[in-house]
């Protein structure tokens, strides 16, 4: 378990002098850290920053780095491209497929999607589940969220083996090595033309013997693909 940690966008040097504010400042309040205390920093770049909290005031928080730690970078790619769903169904792939270790979501309205767009408002919530999630589970690389068209309009699909979840293919999914892209489907699934494209561009397999909702078809799957 990783100690409280704070998020930073800044490229971390040891010696460099670095602020908190807005939400991450609050955050270090609610946990009454004190000047003189080292804290841990995260910036999402593979770089964990130890910084002594040097000066405290209501708007600013000023740490100066005492160490910094270079992470490696993932070992591959695993991207989730996930059909939009309900919101609290969204935040939940977001956040535990976060935890789970994937290094993109991709995100596009299905043709039985609910929802047909996320907001302004909505990207900034996810993108905050991703920052949330990557503090408290350890990791240093921090996803990357992009909002993509129908399927019909993606001019290319992401190198690396391809799956998507059909309940109805006979093979179950073996998780290959190498980079991974995991197609899921809203709550009512994929149409029929859907799947005829991504039988054209990616392999359909069986995650689980039972029917699963898509929020949870999402997170098996990609809980089997980060054992390959």
């Amino acid at each position: 378990m990783p100690e409280n940690r704070f998020f930073l966008e800044d490229t971390f040097e040891k010696g460099l002098t670095v602020y908190l504010k807005g939400d991450e400042l609050r955050h270090l309040r609610v946990m009454r850290r004190e000047i003189g205390e080292t804290i841990e920093l995260v910036n999402g770049k593979n770089q964990l920053g130890h910084a002594l909290l040097t000066h405290l005031d209501k708007e600013t928080a000023t740490l100066t780095l005492s160490k910094v730690i270079e992470g490696p970078p993932p070992e591959r790619q695993l991207i989730l491209a996930q059909a939009l769903l309900k919101p609290k169904n969204l935040d939940l792939v977001i956040e535990k497929g976060t935890e789970l270790g994937a290094t993109a979501f991709l995100l596009f309205p299905g043709q039985k999607s609910e929802k047909k767009g996320l907001s302004p408002t909505q990207i900034k919530r996810c993108q905050h589940l991703t920052v949330s999630a990557l503090k408290q589970c350890g990791r240093l690389d921090l996803p990357e969220i992009r909002i993509m068209p129908l399927l019909a309009d993606w001019k290319e699909f992401p190198p690396g083996n391809r799956f998507f979840g059909d309940r109805h293919s006979e093979e179950s999914f073996t998780p290959p090595k190498g980079n991974i892209t995991l197609f899921v489907g809203p709550e009512k699934g994929f149409s029929s033309e859907e799947k005829t494209l991504l039988s054209h561009h990616t392999q359909g397999v069986r995650i689980h013997s039972y029917v699963l909702r898509a929020e949870t078809a999402a997170l098996c799957f990609l809980s089997l693909a980060s054992f390959s």
